[in-house]
């Protein structure tokens, strides 16, 4: 609706008019705190000719999104009253030019009101940003230890390059017009500038040099009127896309030589001293660190040179180790070429590939000189101060784990992690003794987070060019050639992939390659349950990776105990049912599988078996070893793989959680904003509790999965029964909590991951019994801390992840205890979710078109957040399968990969519905446009057709709400984000987020280490220290020392403690091994801290969420691998008395202690006092059992 408006003070202008609109529209008599605030428009009619210096006419309109909305301001005398500017009340009637125009109105509804001083500081932004530093001579190059700049390549220019900002693209952007009709850029993201500078070059050139964390982006278009003669010849409607470029100029050998070495250092030199002043200007206005004042000295110094590569590659191919990549030049690498040589020989390749792996991780090495020959001779007292060796208890393939390299590929670079111990596959075990021919390789952008489409760039073609070739054609690490062999389903998400070496010999004298592995997995064509599998790549691919699916490998059964049932209903996977160790035989008709264990602590499990897969649960009525599969489980034939491989054991409940998308279907369901308020005021009240007790403490880090790795939880609870509070503790346990209080308000401020404590996330399993009806459920949990078993009964509301639909939330009926004689009574199926095989639709497919073949499911039964109703949900449409003419060969599924990298928005199409609810709501047609886009790219993996871009609805505004922003933008700095009024947004401004100290080089401790020929007094000083340390004071040690002298002499026995210190130097190399490569920058100074490692959360912040959580989750993974070993070694073998193992633990302890210097000692120490608490708990065990008999 429109209303004019007059008697206007001559002297106000439109955003004095439309503040004082809005202090009346946005006020609590026109809107409720849970909605978004009204937009409108105002017009001032502009002045007549004879009304010179006149702002307007005094009149003029304003535009209203819905009619009631002006009808009810016209009818409003006290709102009225206090519309004015300057004094004077501004007077209302209805507009005689009718209704606004439908765009208008359109607009005014979808997109966010915006205050005027907010549009002007973006329109001065904008404007500041218009600014160019012009460029004449562009180098790349290296910065040495002695602080010079070794020019490798450079270009000059006539008048045709220029730097500009990007507030956008949040980037830097140099624009190169050297070749007619297309320009080149190169891009910097403001995230990946670690410091610029300007001054003045030798010559007396203005300078700017940019020191980078991460190499830059390179692309090319055509210019802009190229574009518009183009757009005239043609029928475009959109804007011709830039193409990315591996490289800025493939035509130049030189450039492509030093790429990988010399791009993160550019040096910029300029035509005019002004140029420095507006790229200072620009950084400020950027909110950028301003530029420091100086110039490096530039030489050419040619450090990578044609000649000193090769000589490096033909040096290296000899190695089996890591590269040494960025950490040096080449000159510096060759020094130390004698100094490896050596050590090959005298130590073995073993011993040298982790020296070097230390090298390319150790803290100190970069600040130990400046000098030319500085860095040889850092090598060589790292050298003599290194030692290590293999550790007591290596991993085993066959028993689950094995070491693996990883591999990262950027565009430009390549860099080597690990090894680090990884989970084994049906594949790894097969091939147990050549594990070492396997690694994992992902592709990585440059700042080594995942690659994002990008609507402005043909991201199809620069996959392409990039990713296929490696996939196709292999890569060579160290002299050794590896293929592409194929992935796992999660990991493709993450787009990673398996590379093996292109050829190896296995025990049986066969050569093994990709090919053969592919083939020996099983068939996958001619298929009578598939028939067209062979001809669809992704699905070929798919059922692939059940073979390379992280399992561990049980029983082996009999092929002729693996039995085919019936499925109960074609649209419902349904699973089969193992029974154990259970006298009789088993019918061949009988539905099911065997049982392991009693009745109410069995297990459910996803399973791979043969060429199935899908989960394995209970039939009472089964007996024997004996595995009946249903069809629907068959994905491919492989009658040879017998083993019982399992993927997840859900053995206990897992806790409940809320999240914004679940937020937000609730909240447009009817719940409201109070409950949800309630739920995170309770969580972050339980964070304030954890510092105040370390029983607290431990239930909080339980609570939210954090320190599992180390078991601080129970290790805690321990010290909490001997009396020790936390102002007992030292330093690193506060910086622990401080990390763990961090990451928990953090992802309950950017997630909404907010704790329900009446909840649980299930397996849901069928019933096939048929004895539920339709709409419930049975859910029977195991309660560990009480011993106790919890019947669910009642109204209960369920949804599984990814929500998107608001039918994807049901609330159906529990039944509760079952009653004696039921199926459930005989076999309750604990620590699942049963649902209901009658009906003409199965529940599950309800939930997000969720399936029983291993999906987990929301179950609370909060009523606070059981919506009114049920929504009918969502049916649809299934992905069309892409098909080709023939069958699928691992080219095929290589090109598949390179298109899902470059095809898979799922992350996008459900950020675009949030965004679009935050604004519109639930069932707005866009959402539910989303919905069926959503479906298809959660199937895309699996149908190898893509969702088209073009078809997925965008957010109609450019503005975003504040919840959205990335958490490295400074939300009080930019204009482009409003305040979200949905519950998901006011959840977010409710926790304030503290600071949280980060690790940096500078601050890190310094590492210290166990010298291989470290002398006898050396160790007896350490020896003697351990034994007359003066303990007083130190309420921590006295309590556990008083513990301790139940059971042993308090003073360590000099051979324990030699085995802690070679135990806790392995630890050390081992962890900052991990600290250094699973952070969230590419550069080589970042790593971090040990606390960080033990918590097992990264503190840095990233603009991708999705990226940090699969970092944190490898964190964690590794960190526990690495603490199960040392746990081995601590309690030794099955010859090891328990008194042995509390005096190895013991000592491990108190090395720890009097080492605590040592990078890892702190950590290693809450290991060796969780196994000194073992140990006691075991002794004391076995007495009780020795007593009774």
């Amino acid at each position: 609706m429109e209303l004019f408006f007059h008697n206007l003070y001559f002297g106000a202008t439109s955003a004095d008019v439309e503040r004082a609109f809005a202090n009346v529209l946005h006020s609590p008599r026109y809107l409720p705190q849970s909605q978004q605030r009204w937009n409108f428009r105002v017009y001032l009619f502009p002045p007549k000719k004879n009304q010179p210096g006149w702002n307007h006419r005094g009149c003029g309109t304003v535009t209203l999104p819905e009619a009631y909305l002006g009808q009810s301001l016209l009818g409003d005398i006290e709102g009225l009253a206090s519309l004015s500017v300057s004094g004077r009340r501004i007077q209302l009637k209805p507009s005689t030019r009718g209704r606004p125009a439908g765009p208008t109105l359109e607009k005014l509804r979808n997109e966010p009101y915006v205050p005027p001083e907010l549009r002007q500081r973006r329109a001065a932004i904008q404007e500041s940003f218009r600014s160019t530093v012009m460029i004449h001579t562009l180098q790349l190059g290296w910065e040495t230890r002695g602080g010079v700049f070794s020019v490798e390549w450079e270009k000059r220019f006539q008048g045709d390059c220029n730097l500009a900002f990007s507030e956008t693209k949040r980037e830097v952007r140099i624009r190169i017009m050297d070749q007619q009709d297309v320009v080149r850029s190169i891009g910097i993201l403001w995230s990946q500038i670690s410091w610029s500078a300007t001054g003045y070059g030798d010559a007396g050139h203005p300078a700017i040099t940019l020191s980078l964390f991460s190499s830059p982006t390179f692309d090319i278009e055509s210019s802009n009127q190229t574009r518009v003669q183009v757009l005239l010849r043609s029928s475009l409607t959109s804007p011709e896309k830039r193409q990315r470029l591996l490289v800025l100029y493939p035509d130049d050998p030189d450039f492509i030589r030093v790429l990988p070495f010399a791009t993160l250092c550019i040096r910029l030199l300029c035509h005019e001293a002004g140029d420095l002043k507006v790229f200072k200007d620009l950084c400020k206005t950027a909110r950028l660190p301003a530029p420091k004042d100086f110039s490096y000295h530039a030489e050419h110094l040619e450090l990578f040179s044609e000649a000193k590569l090769e000589r490096y590659r033909q040096w290296i191919t000899r190695l089996d180790c890591p590269t040494l990549g960025r950490l040096a030049d080449t000159k510096e690498i060759l020094s130390i070429r004698g100094i490896v040589d050596d050590m090959v020989a005298c130590k073995g390749a073993d011993f040298t590939a982790n020296f070097l792996r230390s090298v390319v991780t150790d803290a100190d090495l970069e600040i130990q000189g400046q000098r030319e020959g500085d860095f040889k001779a850092s090598i060589q007292r790292f050298a003599r101060n290194f030692s290590w060796s293999p550790p007591p208890h290596p991993w085993d393939p066959r028993e689950g784990v094995f070491n693996c390299l990883h591999v990262s590929i950027a565009p430009t670079s390549m860099r080597l992690d690990g090894p680090f111990p990884e989970r084994s596959n049906r594949v790894l075990r097969t091939y147990a003794a050549n594990h070492d021919a396997f690694i994992r390789v992902t592709f990585v952008e440059e700042t080594d987070l995942q690659y994002r489409h990008d609507r402005e760039i043909d991201g199809q073609a620069f996959i392409r060019s990039w990713v296929i070739p490696i996939l196709r054609n292999g890569l060579t690490i160290a002299g050794r050639r590896f293929c592409f062999l194929a992935y796992s389903q999660s990991a493709l998400k993450s787009h990673t992939v398996w590379f093996v070496r292109e050829k190896f010999t296995d025990p049986k004298g066969d050569v093994i390659t990709a090919a053969t592995i592919i083939e020996r997995l099983g068939r996958f064509d001619g298929l009578v349950y598939d028939e067209k599998l062979i001809y669809c790549p992704a699905r070929y691919a798919a059922r692939i990776s059940q073979a390379f699916t992280t399992t561990e490998s049980t029983i082996s059964v009999p092929a002729e105990e693996i039995l085919i049932g019936e499925d109960i209903n074609e649209e419902l996977l349904l699973h089969g049912w193992r029974r154990k160790h259970l006298p009789g035989t088993c019918p061949e008709n009988l539905e099911g599988t065997a049982k392991e264990g009693c009745a109410l602590n069995t297990q459910s499990k996803h399973i791979r078996l043969v060429g199935a897969k899908g989960m394995l649960s209970v039939d009472p009525k089964l007996s024997g070893d004996v595995v009946v599969l249903r069809p629907s489980m068959i994905k491919f034939d492989a009658p040879h793989s017998t083993d019982v491989e399992v993927a997840r054991a859900f053995s206990r409940p897992s806790k409940y959680y809320l999240n914004r998308p679940l937020i937000m279907i609730l909240e447009g369901l009817g719940i409201q904003y109070e409950v949800f308020k309630d739920l995170q005021d309770a969580a972050v009240q339980d964070v304030e509790d954890a510092v105040t007790s370390l029983e607290k403490a431990a239930n909080t880090l339980d609570q939210f999965g954090l320190g599992a790795s180390y078991r601080l939880s129970s290790t805690l609870l321990h010290l909490a029964k001997l009396g020790i509070d936390p102002s007992d503790m030292d330093d690193f346990y506060h910086q622990m909590l401080a990390f763990s209080i961090h990451h928990i308000l953090r992802e309950l401020k950017h997630h909404a991951r907010i704790p329900v404590k009446d909840g649980y996330t299930l397996v849901g399993v069928a019933d096939t019994y048929h004895y539920l009806q339709e709409d419930e459920v049975f859910a029977c949990v195991t309660i560990p801390e009480s011993n106790s078993i919890h019947f669910l009964e009642g109204p209960v509301l369920i949804s599984r992840s990814p929500i998107i639909h608001p039918g994807d939330v049901q609330v159906v009926r529990a039944i509760g205890q079952p009653p004696v004689g039921s199926p459930f009574a005989v076999e309750p199926l604990m620590n699942t979710v049963v649902f209901s095989v009658n009906g003409d639709r199965p529940l599950p497919s309800y939930l997000g078109g969720g399936d029983l073949d291993g999906d987990v499911y929301n179950v609370t039964w909060l009523t606070d957040l059981h919506p009114p109703q049920n929504i009918t949900p969502a049916a649809y449409d299934p992905a069309t399968r892409k098909l080709l003419d023939r069958p699928s060969t691992m080219d095929d599924v290589a090109d598949f990969v390179a298109d899902y990298i470059s095809n898979d928005i799922l992350g996008m199409v459900a950020i675009n519905w949030l965004l679009i609810a935050d604004l519109n709501g639930i069932f707005d047609p866009d959402c539910l446009k989303l919905c069926q886009a959503h479906s298809d790219a959660v199937d895309y993996p699996k149908s190898g057709t893509a969702v088209e871009l073009a078809k997925v609805p965008k957010p109609r505004s450019d503005s975003k709400p504040d919840w959205h922003a990335p958490e490295t933008v400074d939300l009080e700095a930019s204009p482009n984000y409003y305040e979200s009024k949905k519950a998901i947004g006011r959840l977010f401004r409710d926790i304030d987020l503290p600071e949280v100290q980060t690790s940096n080089r500078a601050a890190r401790r310094r590492r210290q280490h166990v010298r291989d020929d470290e002398s006898e007094t050396d160790f007896d000083e350490l020896f003697a220290a351990l034994c007359i340390g003066d303990r007083q004071g130190d309420r921590l040690e006295s309590a556990v020392e008083r513990r301790i002298t139940e059971f042993t002499d308090v003073d360590p026995h000099s051979h324990f403690v030699k085995l802690a210190v070679a135990s806790l130097g392995r630890y050390s190399m081992e962890l900052q091994g991990i600290c250094a490569s699973n952070t969230l920058q590419r550069h080589k100074g970042a790593m971090l801290s040990e606390e960080e490692a033990v918590v097992g959360t990264i503190a840095a912040k990233c603009s991708q969420r999705g990226r940090r959580r699969e970092t944190m989750a490898q964190l964690r993974e590794q960190t526990g691998y690495l603490v199960k070993a040392v746990r081995d070694e601590l309690s030794g073998d099955e010859e090891t008395s328990l008194d042995d193992w509390l005096a190895t633990a013991w000592a491990a302890w108190k090395v720890s202690r009097q080492l605590k210097d040592r990078f890892g000692a702190h950590s290693y120490g809450w290991i060796a006092l969780g196994e000194v608490f073992d140990a006691m708990k075991a002794i004391e065990q076995d007495g009780i059992s020795s007593s009774r008999r």
